[in-house]
């Protein structure tokens, strides 16, 4: 299901009723969410996006949010699942979040999650090696550059 959020059509709700109702609630108490296009340009996105992120790691949003068509990414749930992986060195029990993070921001897509895992042996030291290691973002997707500056900081100062 998918619900455009009333106070900024640019943001978009997807779940279930009660994941959207839920997510909903959370976002009306929060200020600064409105925002007008300049353009076709959103001067605040990525304060928007930022603030986005944080509700969802705060309250445990299950809906999908979404600005302008792009997802906005849990920044707890994405470095626990990275730093569970690291641990285990292995990519077979990558989460389908985790997934959609690597593979919609930084690599190309493949036919599944368990192709993408294939392709890159089932080894962790790979993946970070080839994608996380060199990924780059634009500078409006917050979210992700938050999460990146978290991965590649443990990655510069491990190899310190």
């Amino acid at each position: 299901m998918r619900k455009e959020y009333a106070r900024n059509k640019i943001i978009a709700l997807y779940g279930n009723a009660k994941e959207i109702a839920e997510a909903e609630a959370v976002l009306d108490t929060l200020d600064g969410l409105e925002g007008e296009f300049v353009g076709h340009w959103l001067p605040n996105e990525g304060e928007l996006r930022l603030k986005l992120q944080d509700a969802i790691d705060l309250h445990k949003m299950k809906a999908s949010i979404l600005v302008d068509g792009n997802t906005v990414y849990p920044y707890v749930e994405i470095i626990k699942q990275y730093e569970r992986l690291k641990k285990s060195g292995k990519l077979e029990k990558m989460s389908n979040t985790f997934y959609q993070f690597l593979h919609l921001n930084f690599d190309i897509a493949h036919y599944d999650k368990y192709g993408y895992i294939a392709y890159y042996n089932n080894n962790f030291a790979t993946l970070q090696r080839k994608i996380l290691d060199r990924a780059t973002t634009p500078a409006w997707h917050t979210d992700v550059r938050r999460i990146l500056d978290h991965i590649q900081e443990k990655t510069i100062r491990k190899a310190a």
